[in-house]
């Protein structure tokens, strides 16, 4: 009997092939060349493949510091004393050095996640570059690869595809299993 394949990932190979050969991702691997300090947040699944991307372009990618906001301490408590659109903005600005030149990438299914944006506003003021990676098209001048989707674990699983592709990219290899 043959299985079925019945969650739609809305043509995922074809959107993955288009924006590998666009000039965005050639941005954004720029932009990770670019700086030694690289930090990726996202909210819900995404947060887990922020974390993931960061481990692993930290482990493959000699030079290359990548962090994620894993404290769930912090996390709530900034939620809850100062609002969940300001935690990642909070983050930045209480727990890391902003005067040293970093990459922000955000990544956002909708593309209008206040908390991502509101962070991205904030480096800016510092010099940062900032990038943003999406499901649907955001109205402001951020760069970002839009990946036109409908469905989050669209957007989820290709965020994970690109990160390897970008790892790849800065001529490092994922181990053999």
């Amino acid at each position: 009997m043959e299985a079925s394949v019945i969650t739609d990932f809305e043509g995922l190979e074809e959107k993955f092939k288009t924006i590998s050969s666009s000039k965005e991702i050639d941005i954004l691997v720029d932009l990770f060349n670019k700086h030694e300090n690289i930090y990726v947040i996202g909210n819900g699944g995404l947060h887990y493949i922020a974390s993931h991307m960061a481990t692993d372009v930290s482990r493959l990618v000699d030079g290359k510091f990548c962090h994620s906001f894993d404290s769930f301490g912090f996390i709530t408590s900034s939620a809850n004393d100062y609002g969940f659109d300001s935690i990642f903005e909070r983050w930045i600005l209480n727990c890391v050095d902003t005067s040293k030149p970093s990459l922000l990438l955000g990544l956002s299914c909708s593309g209008s996640s206040m908390n991502i944006l509101r962070a991205i506003e904030a480096v800016s003021k510092y010099g940062w570059d900032t990038f943003m990676i999406t499901g649907k098209q955001t109205q402001s001048k951020i760069d970002q690869i839009c990946i036109d989707a409908k469905y989050f674990h669209t957007v989820e699983a290709f965020c994970l595809m690109l990160f390897y592709e970008i790892i790849h990219r800065l001529g490092a290899k994922c181990p053999q299993i």
